[in-house]
């Protein structure tokens, strides 16, 4: 990474990350179905109070698939199934990983709106080019899209690989390093951000409690663009969602920046362990 921008990245660290309104997710009503068992699957955006369906639609959606025991699995099953409520079903006991990838949509802000989303989100990498170029005083234009992922586990059969781990080759992509349905208090979850299949430093990630006791927070993740989330967690379900962007050239609409929003949601809890 050139000098000054690694400089200006490291400053823009500094930034505390205030309300997380882009949140987007995927959240199954649960996360240890039975195999074979039809389960809704919604799909999220906004955060706390102000979360709302995401308009599903087929012309918005690149595939919704998982990937586990059964291989790799496309969940769209004509247009009709790409509209809520989304309907999942893992045929084999194990561990599934369910993703969704959207399509682009623009967005234009005033330059101080455009700052503040930056500073909210965390996205340094912007935060920094804005910076070397002098151009924090411009409205903001972007291309953006989504990716979510859900970890799923189907019946109580011992786990076939380490599918919490495998990276998916999503454009942005948050992985586990260890099990969430595995974890205990006191004990570490890694996770790892990738963009274009490289490691992200100093990316942030929005920690959510969906359910009970949990309290939201943020971290940051390291030179190898890992972070612990253990010391924070409590059981039960919860959303880690980051943000990451790069500058391009000749992109649709006259945009600046192609933004890509990346989330993994996961439950603590296994009932399986009962």
């Amino acid at each position: 990474m050139p000098f000054k921008l690694s400089c200006l990245l490291a400053a823009a660290s500094l930034i505390a990350p205030a309300a997380m309104a882009h949140d987007f997710w995927i959240e199954p009503e649960t996360y240890t179905p039975e195999p074979g068992e039809t389960v809704d699957l919604a799909v999220l955006t906004g955060h706390g109070e102000d979360k709302a369906d995401w308009p599903l639609a087929p012309h918005r959606v690149i595939g919704l698939r998982s990937v586990g025991p059964d291989g790799l699995v496309s969940h769209a099953k004509g247009p009709d199934s790409l509209e809520l409520p989304a309907q999942l079903s893992f045929e084999s006991p194990g561990l599934h990983m369910a993703f969704i990838e959207t399509t682009n949509s623009f967005s234009s802000l005033e330059a101080d709106k455009f700052n503040d989303y930056l500073d909210e989100e965390g996205i340094r990498s912007i935060a920094a080019d804005r910076a070397a170029n002098r151009s924090q005083d411009k409205a903001g234009r972007e291309l953006y899209s989504r990716r979510g992922k859900a970890l799923v586990k189907a019946g109580c059969a011992a786990p076939q690989g380490e599918v919490w781990a495998q990276e998916l080759g999503l454009t942005l992509e948050i992985t586990a390093l260890e099990n969430p349905f595995d974890w205990q208090e006191g004990q570490p979850l890694t996770t790892k951000v990738f963009f274009h299949g490289a490691a992200v430093p100093s990316a942030t990630l929005h920690v959510t409690a969906l359910e009970g006791d949990g309290e939201d927070f943020t971290v940051t993740t390291g030179p190898d663009g890992t972070a612990d989330l253990g010391e924070n967690l409590a059981e039960g379900r919860w959303l880690v969602h980051t943000v990451w962007s790069e500058p391009a050239l000749n992109l649709l609409e006259d945009a600046d920046y192609q933004t890509v929003f990346s989330s993994l949601t996961f439950e603590t809890e296994d009932a399986c362990a009962d």
